[in-house]
């Protein structure tokens, strides 16, 4: 081993000798001290899969190297490729433990030229494996798949008298509650949205069991369709963008029939839900029912199985205000199912796309190779789900600190980091 280290009392995890001697054989390592060597030699052999176009006389570095540099260099605080490069620079010694480093350092625009050529998809693949073969879940619950989009803004360029405008990187997420990950991600054509992307991106998913949403742009026949093909379930909002179908929603769901479902109709289902917020008082309702024959396109949604609304009374300063929102849906009555899929949903928004933006800076990123910006970001969404799963190891410290703490002592914490997700 290139350097020494000293364990630490951080690496006992307060377990019992017997827990470290399971958890050291359920990963099939002799010792707790070479749990970071072992660990990232794995996931070397697994990158060594990805497909490298370049020519086999020309090659400097090696592509799996590459792809390890910006991995390792994102759990700390570097935001970009320039980051990147001076935390290699500084922890050369360090990386030659685990990897063989042909050619030294590449330059910050090396990197950024053999992420550009990078298969996306392969890197996704692999580096979402590693995850899911390192966390063990003992949840039983019901998966919910949040589908989503996002802009990286800083990759857009204005129109100039020798430059075409750019229009800035758009991706449709899919982030796993169970897991905690994004689980598939596609690059939404600069022609079009995300409605047509939503099958691409089902395509890659195993969604048999699983509840599905997404916004109310997405709802679409087709798409549910295509949910309920691959063996999936549905709550998904309807909005103006189905006038017909909301309008009707509206007209049914009026004064006399909330009462009904309040009081136990056979077909229905209530649930209310009161929280506190700052100086805020949030009640939400959710009401379910099966009654979908009266909607005379209702054979046209495959799998339609209940509509619902959500009805949520905000009491702030003594004014109250009241919004509703309409929603269809292929499960079977269980209101406590349909309300957890409908608030499980901003787990794209709050727990993705919030930290991309503020913990990794993605927005602040300038990098106009829409490739090299997508394989970063999918370096970042995996360390994302490392960094959330270990978070409470770190007495629940936000990620920006944790990744702060990485950068003041990187080679100890990495050790201390991974133990604990091995532990997860």
């Amino acid at each position: 081993m290139a350097h020494k280290r000293k364990i630490t009392k951080k690496h006992n995890l307060n377990l019992e000798t017997k827990q470290i001697t399971r958890l050291l054989k359920y990963l099939g390592i002799d010792s707790i001290l070479n749990i970071d060597i072992i660990i990232l030699k794995r996931l070397k052999e697994q990158l060594k899969l990805l497909s490298d176009p370049r020519q086999s006389s020309k090659i400097s570095y090696k592509i799996w190297d590459v792809v390890m540099y910006v991995i390792i260099s994102s759990f700390a605080s570097n935001f970009d490729w320039n980051d990147i490069h001076d935390f290699i620079l500084g922890k050369q010694s360090w990386f030659r433990s685990f990897l063989l480093m042909t050619g030294g350092v590449p330059s910050t625009q090396t990197i950024k030229n053999i992420f550009s050529i990078v298969d996306s998809k392969e890197l996704e693949t692999i580096l979402t494996d590693f995850y899911l073969s390192m966390v063990r879940t003992t949840s039983s619950n019901q998966d919910i798949i949040n589908i989503d989009g996002r802009m990286d803004c800083g990759s857009s360029r204005n129109e100039t008298d020798y430059k075409e405008k750019t229009k800035p990187l758009n991706v449709l997420n899919a982030y796993s509650n169970k897991y905690g990950i994004c689980l598939a991600s596609e690059m939404i054509d600069e022609k079009t949205n995300e409605i047509p992307t939503i099958p691409l991106i089902l395509d890659r998913l195993n969604i048999k069991g699983i509840i599905i949403t997404w916004d109310a742009l997405n709802t679409q026949k087709d798409n549910v369709k295509c949910v309920k093909e691959k063996g999936g379930d549905y709550v998904v909002p309807i909005k103006g963008n189905q006038p017909n179908f909301y309008h009707d929603l509206e007209l049914y769901f009026n004064d006399t029939k909330l009462e009904q479902i309040m009081a136990g109709n056979t077909h229905s289902s209530y649930l209310k839900q009161i929280e506190k917020s700052h100086s805020s008082r949030i009640v939400y309702e959710y009401y379910q029912t099966s009654d979908v024959s009266w909607y005379f396109e209702h054979d046209k949604w495959d799998g339609l199985a209940s509509i619902g609304l959500v009805k949520k009374t905000i009491t702030k300063n003594g004014e109250t205000t009241i919004e509703k929102r309409y929603y269809i849906s292929s499960l079977n009555i269980n209101v406590i199912l349909f309300a957890n899929a409908i608030r499980n949903h901003w787990s794209v928004e709050n727990k993705l796309h919030w930290h991309l933006d503020f913990t990794f800076r993605e927005d602040k990123n300038t990098t106009v190779n829409k490739r090299a910006l997508m394989n970063l970001q999918l370096v970042n969404k995996f360390v994302l789900g490392v960094l959330t799963k270990v978070k409470p190891f770190y007495e629940n410290r936000s990620l920006r600190r944790i990744r702060n703490c990485m950068s003041f002592n990187f080679e100890q914490e990495f050790v201390n980091l991974l133990c604990y997700l091995a532990y997860c």
